[in-house]
C-alpha cells in the first residue's frame, strides 16, 4: 500500500521540490506545528501515534468551521451531522453517535482539555482555534476510556500579550449571513492577567423546500461565543479561565420518504419534501415546529503550576450542560403518521489532577486522577392519527397514500394519540493513570501507559402508556408497546464496573527527521445498562433489566513519519488491524425505537497516509490517503453465525482521498492574490448495519467526489482581505444519511448533502 500511494506522492513533490532549490530556505520551510497530544509540547514527528493536526490558520485558509469539514481532510475520520443535535463521528470505521443516555460514546471529543463527548452536546463550531489534533486507534491513558477508537482534541486559541483583533462579515447564496471575529491582549498588570472574546454568527436557509409550508429544510443557525481570561501572577504559575457558549436553532431536518413522493413531486432526495400534517404550525405535544433548538455552556478552569525544575502541576476543572429539542418527521411524508421530537438534556462536571515530569533526560512521565460525574435523559415525544398508524403500518404499509394523494384512514375521524418514552442514565467515574517514556538509546524510546477506571452507573426509563383507541382491551395498551410506567420513572439498582487500558509503543529514529513506530493498546466502551419497562393495560413501576458486556477494542499499529527537504516536505504512513469483541451496536426494533445490542466480534484493517510540502515560497500542496476493510465477523466466538456477518461497519467508505492546494502571489508592492483548492474523495458507504435495500431503497451512497475552492485578495501584512469561496463547486447531488427511523416502518428516509455554497467575506485584523 505504501508503495502505491505514498511513495508516488512523495517522490513526485520531491522532484517538484529539487527544481526550487535556489530559493530561500526560511520561506519555504513548513510551518512547525507543536501538539499536546502525550500530555507535554512535542513536535508532530516526535509523537509515535497515527496524528493528524491543523492549526487554527490553515483552517481558515481552507475554509473549516465545522466537524464535518474537517473529516474531508484526516485520513480515517468521517463525521456525519445531521443537525448540530444528531452527528456520527466515525474512526477507522467505528461509529460513535448514539444519543441514548445510557450508552457512552467511543470518540473523546475534548475541547482545551474537557470531554465533551456526549453526544447531543459534542457539537461545537471550529473558530478562533489555535489547532486541531486527531488522534486514531484506542486513546484511554491519554484521552480518557470514551476514547475507545480515537480522539479529537480542540484547543482554543489564547490571549495575547498585545493587542489583537479580527473582524469579518460574508454574505452567500441561501440568504447566508455570517460574522466571526475575536479581540485580544493585555487586561492589567503589563500582561499579568489577558483576555480574548471571540465569537460567530452563522444564518442560512434551509435548501430543501418543504410543500407542506413553513422555512426551508436543512439550514443553519448558529451563534457561539467564547471569553477567555489567563492569570499568570508569577513565571511558573498560570491559570485560565474558559467561558464557551452555542446556541442552534436551525430549521428542521429534511428526512424525505424514498417510497412515498410529494403530491406533484418525485423521489429524488434533493428536490422539495413534504413534511407534513404540521408544516411550520407548532405541535405543543412534541414541543414546537419541525426544527432544533440547542443550548450548550461550559467553564472551565485550569492551574499550571512549575513547582520545581523538572515537575509540573496541572488542575482542570468543568461544569458543562446542554438541553436540546428537536422535532422531526420520522415517516418523511405528508401523513400525520410519525411524528416525533427528541427532547435530550445532560449535565456534567469533572476534576483532574496531574503531575508531569521531564528533565531533559532518559524518562519523561506523567501521572494523576479524574473524577467524573454525568446525569442526562433522552425522551422521545410522539404523536400520530391512530387511524393512519394503522392503515400506514398495519393493513397496507405505504399504500395507505391514495391515488388522489389523500391519506386513507379506517377511522371516520382524526384519533390523535400522544404518548412518549425515555432514558436516563448517570455515572460516576473515577480514574487513575500514568504513562513514561524512555530513552533507551538515542535512536530507541519506549512508552507504557495504564488507565484504571472505576465506574458506577445506574439507568432509568419512563414510559407514558397512553391508551390507545384501535388497541383497547390488547395486553399492549400502547400503539407501539413499550413499557408503561405512568409517566414515572424507573430506575436499575446501582452497578459499578472496572476495567484497566493499557499501551504499548516503541519507536525507533534511525536517522534525522525520520520515525517508525509500532505500538498495542486496548480501548474499552463501558457496559450498557438498557432498562426498559413493563407493557401492559396498568403502570408497573418495575424495571426490566439488561446488561451488555464492555466492548473490547485491541488495536495493533505500525507507522513511520519523516521530514524531509529541510523541513520542505512532510510525510507519514500507517497500517493497523483492531479486534472487537462484544461489538455494540443498535437496531429498531419491531416498536421503531433504537435499542443496543451485542453484534459479536468484528475486525478491521487499514492503511493511512499523508503528505505535505512546500513547493515554491508561494505553493503548498498536500494529500492524504485511507483505505479501510471494516466488517463484522462471519462468526461470534462460539462458533454461531453472527449478527449482520460480513457486513460492513456503517458510514465508513473502503477509500478515501483529499487533496489540495494553497497559493499566495504578490501582485504588487503591496497587495497579493491567493487560493486554495481542494479535492475529496469516498467510495461507497451504507448507512446501515443491515448492508441492504429497505422496501427497495438503497440505503448507501455511491462513489462521491467534491471540489471547494477560494479566491482572494488582500493586503500583504494581512491587515485586509476579500474572500470569494465555493463548497462543492460542481453541484454534487448525494445524501448524507439513509434509512433513519421510518426504515422500521418501511418508509426509509434520506438527507440531501449540501448543494453548491458560495459566498463573499470580508476580513479586517488589527494590532499584529
Amino acid at each position: 500500500m505504501s508503495r502505491m500511494t505514498l511513495t508516488p506522492i512523495a517522490t513526485a513533490v520531491a522532484l517538484a521540490l529539487a527544481g526550487q532549490a535556489s530559493i530561500a530556505q526560511d520561506r519555504l520551510v513548513l510551518d512547525e506545528i507543536v501538539v499536546t497530544a502525550q500530555k507535554r509540547e512535542q513536535a508532530v514527528l516526535e509523537v509515535p501515534i497515527t496524528l493528524t493536526a491543523y492549526s487554527g490558520a490553515f483552517l481558515d485558509e481552507i475554509g473549516v468551521e465545522d466537524f464535518e469539514r474537517l473529516s474531508a481532510f484526516v485520513p480515517g475520520l468521517v463525521v456525519q451531522e445531521q443537525s448540530p443535535n444528531n452527528p456520527g463521528f466515525v474512526i477507522r470505521g467505528i461509529t460513535s453517535d448514539s444519543g441514548s443516555a445510557q450508552i457512552a460514546p467511543r470518540v473523546s471529543i475534548f475541547q482545551d482539555g474537557i470531554d465533551i463527548s456526549r453526544s447531543r452536546g459534542s457539537i461545537v463550531e471550529l473558530y478562533d482555534l489555535e489547532r486541531v489534533e486527531v488522534l486514531k486507534g484506542p486513546q484511554a491513558t491519554l484521552f480518557g476510556t470514551a476514547a475507545s477508537i480515537g480522539a479529537i482534541s480542540l484547543i482554543s486559541a489564547a490571549p495575547t500579550d498585545t493587542f489583537e483583533a479580527q473582524v469579518s462579515a460574508g454574505l452567500g447564496n441561501y440568504s447566508q449571513r455570517r460574522t466571526r471575529g475575536y479581540v485580544s491582549g493585555p487586561l492589567a498588570g503589563e500582561g499579568t492577567l489577558t483576555g480574548r472574546v471571540a465569537w460567530l454568527y452563522n444564518k442560512r436557509d434551509g435548501f430543501i423546500d418543504n410543500l407542506a409550508g413553513g422555512p426551508a429544510l436543512n439550514g443553519k443557525d448558529t451563534r457561539a461565543i467564547r471569553g477567555y481570561l489567563r492569570f499568570e501572577p508569577t513565571d511558573t504559575v498560570q491559570a485560565d479561565l474558559i467561558w464557551n457558549w452555542q446556541k442552534d436553532t436551525p430549521p428542521g431536518t429534511s428526512f424525505k420518504s424514498g417510497v412515498v413522493p410529494p403530491i406533484g413531486g418525485d423521489l429524488d432526495p434533493n428536490s422539495p419534501a413534504e413534511l407534513g400534517p404540521f408544516g411550520d404550525q407548532p405541535n405543543e405535544w412534541l414541543g414546537g415546529p419541525l426544527g432544533l433548538e440547542r443550548t450548550v455552556r461550559s467553564l472551565t478552569g485550569r492551574i499550571s503550576w512549575d513547582f520545581a525544575p523538572a515537575w509540573q502541576f496541572t488542575s482542570i476543572s468543568n461544569y458543562r450542560e446542554f438541553d436540546s429539542l428537536e422535532v422531526f418527521d420520522a415517516d418523511g411524508t405528508r401523513a400525520y403518521w410519525l411524528e416525533f421530537a427528541e427532547d435530550a438534556t445532560g449535565e456534567q462536571w469533572s476534576q483532574e489532577f496531574r503531575f508531569n515530569y521531564d528533565a531533559g533526560g532518559r524518562l519523561t512521565a506523567f501521572f494523576g486522577g479524574t473524577y467524573f460525574h454525568e446525569e442526562g435523559q433522552q425522551r422521545v415525544p410522539f404523536s400520530t392519527d391512530e387511524g393512519v398508524f394503522l392503515a400506514c403500518t398495519v393493513i397496507l404499509g405505504v399504500a395507505c397514500f391514495l391515488p388522489d394523494g389523500s391519506v386513507f384512514s379506517p377511522a371516520p375521524v382524526p384519533l390523535v394519540y400522544e404518548d412518549f418514552f425515555a432514558n436516563l442514565g448517570e455515572t460516576d467515574a473515577i480514574s487513575v493513570y500514568a504513562d513514561a517514556s524512555w530513552q533507551f538509546t538515542p535512536q530507541w524510546r519506549g512508552t507504557v501507559g495504564l488507565r484504571y477506571v472505576s465506574e458506577r452507573k445506574r439507568s432509568g426509563f419512563i414510559g407514558g402508556g397512553t391508551p390507545a383507541i384501535l388497541t383497547e382491551g390488547l395486553p399492549l395498551l400502547s400503539l407501539f408497546g413499550l413499557g408503561n410506567t405512568g409517566g414515572q420513572a424507573v430506575f436499575s439498582g446501582r452497578q459499578s464496573f472496572d476495567d484497566f487500558s493499557p499501551r504499548f509503543v516503541l519507536d525507533y529514529a534511525p536517522a534525522e527527521n525520520w520515525r517508525l513506530y509500532g505500538s498495542i493498546a486496548k480501548g474499552r466502551r463501558s457496559e450498557v445498562i438498557n432498562v426498559g419497562g413493563v407493557p401492559g393495560p396498568l403502570p408497573s413501576l418495575v424495571p426490566v433489566v439488561n446488561v451488555l458486556p464492555a466492548e473490547i477494542i485491541w488495536s495493533y499499529e505500525l507507522g513511520v513519519k519523516t521530514e524531509l527537504l529541510d523541513g520542505r516536505l512532510r510525510a507519514d504512513a500507517g497500517v493497523f488491524y483492531q479486534d472487537y469483541q462484544n461489538f455494540q451496536t443498535s437496531v429498531f426494533d419491531e416498536a421503531g425505537q433504537l435499542i443496543s445490542v451485542n453484534a459479536g466480534e468484528a475486525t478491521n484493517v487499514g492503511v493511512e497516509a499523508s503528505v505535505s510540502a512546500r513547493l515554491t515560497d508561494t505553493l503548498n500542496v498536500f494529500a492524504n490517503v485511507g483505505w479501510i476493510d471494516a466488517s463484522f465477523d462471519d462468526t461470534d466466538k462460539d462458533g454461531n453465525p453472527a449478527l449482520f456477518a460480513g457486513n460492513r461497519f456503517r458510514l465508513q467508505p473502503t477509500w478515501s482521498w483529499s487533496a489540495g492546494a494553497t497559493w499566495a502571489q504578490p501582485i504588487s508592492a503591496s497587495l497579493e492574490l491567493f487560493t486554495t483548492f481542494t479535492w475529496n474523495y469516498r467510495s461507497r458507504v451504507f448507512f446501515e448495519e443491515d448492508n441492504a435495500p429497505v422496501a427497495g431503497v438503497a440505503i448507501a451512497q455511491d462513489n462521491l467526489h467534491l471540489v471547494d475552492a477560494r479566491i482572494g485578495i488582500g493586503a500583504q501584512d494581512g491587515r485586509w482581505q476579500i474572500v470569494a469561496s465555493a463548497n462543492n463547486l460542481f453541484d454534487e447531488s448525494y445524501i448524507i444519511d439513509a434509512g433513519n427511523t421510518g426504515a422500521a416502518f418501511g418508509t426509509p428516509t434520506l438527507i440531501a448533502g449540501p448543494p453548491r455554497f458560495y459566498g463573499l467575506e470580508a476580513i479586517l485584523r488589527f494590532g499584529r
